[in-house]
This record gives structure tokens, C-alpha cells and sequence, in this order.
């Protein structure tokens, strides 16, 4: 479900993307050191972005250093050093990660439900690590979100505020867990502004493929069991972009002691997110064009 937090690289200043990749691979190499070496091949931009919200709202400061690693061998690349936040994102991401695989082994079926198989001793052991830094409460949280979660997608409800609620309060749980009280209303109402927004961007994602392998999906079962018509879909990116105004609102009442942190969280809400929203329409299309080609060749092919 994760992957769709991410900047537009292009809005960015050169040194504001390097503060950006650095918070990756930092975050990478945190991983590697809290939870395991093997949690790093879970690594997402969406706890780059958790990373930049905690340090900003624990005011840390932070320092960068230049290493190689196997994915880039070559030449050294600028690294965040590790810090309580990225810590807290790996460990987070443990857990969480660690949960979905368990929910993929008991619903998915074939490929998913193999890889879930395969993933389950490796996350077990970053969850154990995660689990010792103190982040039982946390791993509960997670815990019954998400079989909450799985309960109202088994039911077939034909909402998509519903789930996307659920896994909003999700997100909300882990950006401000362990904040004070007045930061962690203001992370709660942004992670479950964006909770939200991943779960309708994944569904609208995956429409196509869930409708084809019989998955839930709150769209289809919202139209019918039809796939929605450019004119829905086009109510859908709408809606889609209506609800970052709540994210952009929770995010002004931030105070930032960074300015490159600013500027890139700005850039996340105001431009990468919508981007995103873009790029799975013309993923969708490119994916459409490439089917209807096939067609045409094979229908050439029977006619000869």
C-alpha cells in the first residue's frame, strides 16, 4: 500500500534533494541498524516523509555524513546519521510491515500469499528488535487497526470513507505516537489526512487488477462491481486532491526550524501528492493502450 509519498523532484532546489535522498539512505541505514539488516529491502519514501514530520516536531538537529553502500558502490552519497526519529521510522516500519504480512498470509491467495510466506521470518525478527526498544503499546495500536481493517474489507462494505478511515487512524497513531499533546494533535490530524489519501490512491491504483482477480475494492462494490467511468474517475482525482487541504491545513500550524525540512514537506503536500494522482492515470492508460495493441495484434493474427 505504500509508495505514494513522495516529492516533485523537479520544484526542488538541489540542496533540498539532497536533504531529501540523504533522509533516505539515512533512514536505510538506520533500518540496518535497528531492526535488522534485511528490514532495509522494505524501505519506503513514505517514512522518509514520517522522518522529516517526527525530527520537526522534536526539534532535533541533524548532520549528514558520505558512505558507500552496496546499492551504490561507486560513489559515496550523502546520508542523514542516524537519529531518535529515523530509529523510531525503522522500528515503526517494522512493526507495521510486519502486520501486513501477517494480514497477506491469511487473505491473499498465490503469488502475494507465497511472497508473505517467504517475508514472514525476516519481519518477525525486526518486529522482535522494534518490540525491544519499547514500542509494545504502539505494535497493539497497529495491531487492531489493522485487523479492524480486514474485518470491514471480509464484510464487503461498499464505502470507501470507511476503510480509508481505519487506515487513516492507522497513520495517525504512528506519526504522533510519544509526541506531547498539542504536537500530537497536529500529526494525528495530518497522518490521517495522508492514511486516508494512500488507502483511495491504492484503491483507485489497483482498480483494474482487483476487478479482474476478484479482490476487494471499495470503488468497485461502491459502482456496482463495474469499473467507474472517466467521468467518475475524474470525481475520484478530484476528491482525491479536495482531501490534501486538510494535510496542507494540519501541516501550517507546524513549526518548523528547518527550512529545508519546510520546503520539502510543502513540496510533498502541495505538488508530489498530487503528481501522484496523475501518474497512476497515465500508468492506467499506458497499461490500457498496451492491452488494446495486443488485441489488434492477435485479432491480425487469427484473421491470416
Amino acid at each position: 500500500m505504500f509508495g505514494y509519498v513522495r516529492v516533485n523532484s523537479s520544484e526542488l532546489k538541489v540542496k533540498e534533494y539532497e536533504f531529501y535522498r540523504g533522509t533516505y539512505c539515512g533512514l536505510c541505514r538506520s533500518m540496518g541498524k535497528c531492526t535488522g539488516q534485511c528490514s532495509r529491502m522494505t524501505l519506503s519514501y513514505d517514512f522518509a516523509f514520517l522522518a522529516l514530520l517526527r525530527i520537526t516536531f522534536l526539534k532535533e538537529k541533524v548532520s549528514f555524513g558520505q558512505k558507500r553502500c552496496l546499492a551504490h558502490p561507486l560513489k559515496k552519497r550523502n546520508y542523514m546519521k542516524h537519529n531518535p526519529s529515523l530509529a523510531y521510522c525503522a522500528q515503526a516500519a517494522a512493526l507495521l510491515n510486519y502486520h501486513k504480512i501477517a494480514d497477506d498470509l491469511s487473505d491473499e491467495r498465490g503469488a502475494k500469499k507465497l511472497r508473505a510466506r517467504i517475508l514472514r521470518p525476516f519481519v518477525s525478527h525486526s518486529r522482535k528488535k522494534a518490540l525491544r526498544a519499547g514500542l509494545g503499546e504502539l505494535d497493539g495500536r497497529i495491531a487492531a487497526g489493522l485487523a479492524r481493517l480486514a474485518e470491514t474489507e471480509a464484510s464487503g462494505v461498499a464505502s470507501v470513507d470507511i476503510p480509508a478511515g481505519i487506515f487513516g487512524d492507522i497513520l495517525a497513531e504512528i506519526v504522533s505516537f510519544g509526541l506531547s499533546e498539542s504536537d500530537g494533535r497536529i500529526a494525528s490530524a495530518l497522518g490521517r489526512t495522508v492514511g486516508k489519501w494512500i488507502y483511495v490512491a491504492d484503491a483507485l491504483d489497483d482498480l483494474e487488477d482487483d476487478a479482474e482477480k476478484g479482490r476487494y475494492n471499495p470503488f468497485l462494490l461502491l459502482y456496482g462491481g463495474e469499473l467507474p467511468d472517466e467521468q467518475k474517475r475524474e470525481g475520484i482525482r478530484l476528491a482525491l486532491k479536495n482531501q490534501l487541504y486538510d494535510a496542507e491545513a494540519a501541516a501550517d500550524l507546524m513549526t518548523f526550524d528547518n527550512e529545508i525540512i519546510e520546503n520539502i514537506i510543502q513540496n510533498i503536500l502541495y505538488l508530489g501528492l498530487p503528481q501522484r494522482i496523475e501518474k497512476i492515470e497515465a500508468d492506467r492508460c499506458a497499461k490500457r493502450c498496451k492491452k488494446d495493441r495486443k488485441q489488434k495484434k492477435e485479432e491480425r493474427t487469427d484473421n491470416t
